[in-house]
C-alpha cells in the first residue's frame, strides 16, 4: 500500500555520489536508476535515468524517469516525459500512462489539458478498477478546479505567508502547531554520523532523512529546536498534538527501512513539574493496532459532554479505502474505547488525512486526495451536524493549490493558522522536487472566519464515462507552468489585483559573491541590480570551470548541466520575470492600491554574520534602486507620494541552510558551489494592503 508518509516520512535520500562511476556505461546508469527506484529513492533514480536519456531516448526510460519526477514532485519533468512515452510507438507497453500524465498535468495547474489526459485514459482502459474510478472522479474534478481559481479568495480578505528559513528546510517540514507562545512542528532531518575521533563540531551528514519533532520560540519567528526529549534516533517522529488541559502531548513515532512498509503508531508523554516533558509512552490497543498504521493524532474537546476525543489516520481494516479518518473517546489512563470510521462522505476510496477539529465551530478539517479539487492533497471541512457529517466544502484558493496542501490549523484567536505544502515558493532541493513548507495565514480583522452556515459550495454534475464525447484528443503541452493558470479565452479582460501580485512571488534575485560593493561593512550602495546582474551573468562560464572541475568526468558533464540550469531558470528566469512584476504593480498602484512591498536579503555563510548583515543590506538596497528605478522611474511617484511602502526583511546569513560551505580553501563550493549560489540573494516575499 502507498501510505501517505511517502509524500511526508518517506526515507528521501539526497545524491551522495562516492563511489567512482567514471568507468561504467549506460547499462550501469540504468541499472543504477533501477536499484535507487526500488529502494524508493526517487530523486537519486531520476538523476541516473537523466544521464541514460542524454544518449538513449527510448520510451523505457522516458518512463522510469517519468515515474521517478512523479513520486519526487518534480511534475514539469514528469509532464515532459510521460508525452515523450505517449508520443512514441511503444506506448501500449504502458496502459497506465495517460492515467499518470493526466495527474501531474492536474497538479501544474493545466485542467483542460489534464481532462483531456484523464478522458483518453477512460476511453481506452476498460477494467472496472480503482485506476478508473479515480480518473472518472479526477475529469470531473478538473471542472471544479477551474471554478475554485475563478472564485479565489482575495488577499484583501486572508494573507498567506510562508514561514521563514528558520522553521522551513529543503526537506518536508509540517504538522504545526501553537502551545502557548512556542511553534511545535516536524521536520525531515539528516541522521548524523560522526566519525570515530571527529570533533562534535563537525558533524557528518548521514543518508537517510528521519521526522523530528522541533519547536521555535516566539511563535516561529526563532530557529527551530530539537525537542530531543521525544525524539527517537531509530524512528520517525512528528505530528504532535495537545491535550485540552495541555498536560498531555501526543504524537506519531514510525519504523520501517521503506515507505511502503512503515508503521506508525501514536504515543503520548506526560508534562512533568519543571514543564518539561516526560517519557513517551505508547497508546495501548485497539487506538493503535499491530496490523496496521496509526497516525496524525488530533486532541478535540467536546463542551457540551466535557469529552475528549481523539482523531487519527489508519489503513486498517473497516475503513473505506487507503488511509481513512477514525476517532475514539479517551476515557482512561490505560483503557479506550472501539475506535470509530467517519465513514462517507468524509471518508473515499483515496487518502484522507491530517485531520482537524474546531470545537467552537464543530467543523473537520481535513486533507484529501479524492473529493474534487485543485490537484494532489486538497484541504476540506465538513459540518458536525446532528444529522451527520456534511458534505466536505473545498477551502479553495489560496488555502489550497495545484500542489499539495495538508495539515490545516486555527489558532486559539481564530484568526489565524497554519498549513503545509509543496506549492510553488516552497523551499526544494531541487527546482521543482519534493518538499513541504509550513505556512501560517491570517485573516484580516473585518473578515472573520466563514460562519458554518454559509458555505459556498461549487456544483459541477459528474459525467458518466458512456457519455462523454469521444472527439477529444490527448495533446502534448510545452509551455511554461505558472503557479495556476486560469484558463480564460485571450479575448478575455483580466483586472490586476493585489491577489495577482503575490501569484507572482516569491521573486529571488541572485548575486555573484561579496556583490554588490565587495570588501566593505557599509550597508549602503550606489549600484543598481542590473549592473551586479549583467557581472553575475558574464561569469557562468568560470562557475562551469570552478564548480564542475572538482568531480569526475561524467560527474562534471552532469554538474556543467547543472550550473547552465540554474543560470538559464533562476538568475535569468527570476530577473525576466521582475520585470512583469514591476509591470502589474504598476497596474495595481494606477488604480489607487496603497501597498507594502517586503525585500529580504540573503547571504551564504561564507564571511561573519556582521559582515553578512551589512552584505543583506546592500542587496536589498540594490534592489530597491532597481525596482524604483525600472520602466523609467514608473515606481518613484508612489513612493514619493507614500501610496507605495519597500520594506525591508533582512535575513543575513542565518538563515542558509546547513551544510553549505564556508570554507575560503574551498572556493569550488564556497563561492561557486550551486548550494552557496542559491543563498546570494534578495526575495521579494509578499504585497499586503497597507
Amino acid at each position: 500500500m502507498k501510505l501517505y508518509f511517502r509524500q511526508i516520512l518517506g526515507s528521501l535520500v539526497l545524491l551522495l555520489l562516492t563511489t567512482n562511476l567514471s568507468a561504467q556505461n549506460l547499462a550501469a546508469y540504468q541499472k543504477a536508476g533501477d536499484d535507487a527506484f526500488a529502494k524508493e529513492q526517487y530523486y537519486n533514480a531520476m538523476h541516473y535515468y537523466d544521464i541514460v536519456l542524454k544518449s538513449k531516448k527510448t520510451a523505457d526510460v522516458y518512463y522510469k524517469y517519468a515515474e521517478a519526477a512523479r513520486l519526487s514532485y518534480a511534475y514539469e519533468s514528469a509532464e515532459k516525459a510521460y508525452s515523450e512515452v505517449i508520443k512514441s510507438r511503444e506506448k501500449r507497453q504502458y496502459p497506465l500512462v495517460e492515467y499518470y500524465y493526466g495527474m501531474v498535468l492536474k497538479h501544474n495547474g493545466k485542467y483542460n489539458d489534464a481532462k483531456r489526459a484523464y478522458k483518453y485514459f477512460l476511453d481506452s482502459y476498460t477494467k472496472e478498477t480503482f485506476y478508473r474510478a479515480k480518473a472518472q472522479q479526477e475529469y470531473n474534478s478538473c471542472d471544479i478546479a477551474r471554478q475554485l481559481v475563478k472564485d479565489s479568495i482575495s488577499s484583501d480578505s486572508v494573507l498567506i505567508v510562508r514561514l521563514d528559513n528558520k522553521v522551513n528546510t529543503p526537506y518536508s517540514d509540517f504538522g504545526s502547531h501553537e502551545i502557548d507562545n512556542e511553534l511545535y512542528y516536524s521536520s525531515l532531518r539528516f541522521d548524523r554520523k560522526r566519525p570515530k575521533g571527529e570533533k562534535k563540531d563537525k558533524e557528518t551528514r548521514g543518508d537517510k532523512l528521519v521526522s523530528k519533532l522541533l519547536t521555535s520560540e516566539d511563535k516561529g519567528a526563532k530557529k527551530g529546536v530539537l525537542l530531543d526529549v521525544l525524539n527517537d534516533k531509530a524512528q520517525h517522529t512528528g505530528n504532535s498534538t495537545l491535550s485540552h488541559d495541555g498536560t498531555t502531548l501526543y504524537f506519531t513515532r514510525c519504523s520501517g527501512k521503506k515507505t511502503d512498509s512503515l508503521r506508525c503508531e501514536i504515543y503520548k508523554a506526560t508534562k512533568k513539574s519543571d514543564g518539561t516533558w516526560g517519557t513517551a509512552v505508547r497508546l495501548p490497543n485497539p487506538i493503535n493496532s499491530n496490523s496496521a498504521t496509526t497516525t496524525h493524532p488530533q486532541i478535540a474537546w467536546d463542551a457540551d459532554s466535557e469529552t475528549e476525543w481523539l482523531y487519527f489516520v489508519s489503513d486498517r481494516a473497516g475503513g473505506e479505502g487507503d488511509l481513512d479518518i477514525w476517532r475514539v473517546v479517551l476515557k482512561g489512563e490505560d483503557d479506550s474505547y472501539e475506535p470509530l470510521n467517519l465513514g462517507a462522505p468524509i471518508n473515499t476510496k483515496d487518502a484522507e488525512v491530517t485531520p482537524y477539529y474546531d470545537s467552537k465551530r464543530k467543523r473537520l478539517y481535513f486533507a484529501s486526495q479524492w473529493h474534487y479539487g485543485l490537484g494532489g492533497y486538497d484541504i476540506f471541512y465538513s459540518e458536525d451536524q446532528a444529522s451527520g457529517w456534511s458534505d466536505p466544502i473545498n477551502m479553495g484558493v489560496p488555502f489550497n493549490s495545484a500542489a499539495n496542501d495538508l495539515y490545516y490549523v486555527v489558532n486559539a484567536d481564530d484568526m489565524s493558522g497554519y498549513f503545509a505544502s509543496n506549492r510553488d515558493g516552497s523551499r526544494t532541493i531541487t527546482k521543482e522536487a519534493c518538499c513541504n513548507d509550513i505556512y501560517r495565514y491570517d485573516y484580516q480583522k473585518s473578515t472573520p472566519l466563514p460562519p458554518p452556515d454559509t458555505p459556498v459550495i461549487v456544483q459541477v454534475p459528474v459525467v458518466p464515462p458512456d457519455t462523454i464525447p469521444n472527439t477529444v484528443v490527448v495533446t502534448t503541452v510545452d509551455t511554461p507552468v505558472t503557479a495556476i493558470p486560469i484558463d480564460t479565452p485571450v479575448t478575455t479582460v483580466v483586472t490586476t489585483t493585489v491577489s495577482k501580485l503575490n501569484d507572482l512571488l516569491p521573486l529571488q534575485l541572485y548575486f555573484h559573491n561579496d556583490e554588490p560593493d565587495s570588501n566593505t561593512m557599509s550597508i549602503r550602495t550606489n549600484t543598481l541590480y542590473e549592473e551586479s546582474y549583467n557581472y553575475y551573468i558574464s561569469l557562468i562560464d568560470k562557475y562551469k570551470q570552478e564548480y564542475a572541475g572538482q568531480f569526475n568526468p561524467e560527474r562534471a558533464v552532469y554538474e556543467r548541466d547543472n550550473v547552465d540550469n540554474f543560470f538559464t531558470n533562476d538568475v535569468e528566469g527570476e530577473y525576466n520575470r521582475t520585470g512583469e512584476f514591476i509591470t502589474q504593480l504598476a497596474e495595481v498602484l494606477e488604480q489607487g492600491k496603497r501597498l507594502k512591498l517586503y525585500i529580504r536579503g540573503y547571504t551564504s555563510p561564507r564571511a561573519s554574520e556582521r559582515y553578512n548583515i551589512a552584505l543583506a543590506h546592500r542587496r536589498v538596497l540594490s534592489m530597491r534602486s532597481y525596482i524604483l528605478r525600472a520602466q523609467n522611474n514608473r515606481l518613484q511617484p508612489y513612493v514619493n507620494n507614500g501610496q507605495l511602502i519597500i520594506k525591508e526583511a533582512m535575513l543575513g546569513e542565518s538563515v542558509a541552510p546547513k551544510g553549505i560551505s564556508d570554507e575560503h580553501e574551498d572556493p569550488q563550493n564556497s563561492i561557486f558551489g550551486l548550494d552557496a549560489s542559491r543563498e546570494r540573494k534578495v526575495e521579494i516575499s509578499v504585497i499586503v494592503e497597507q
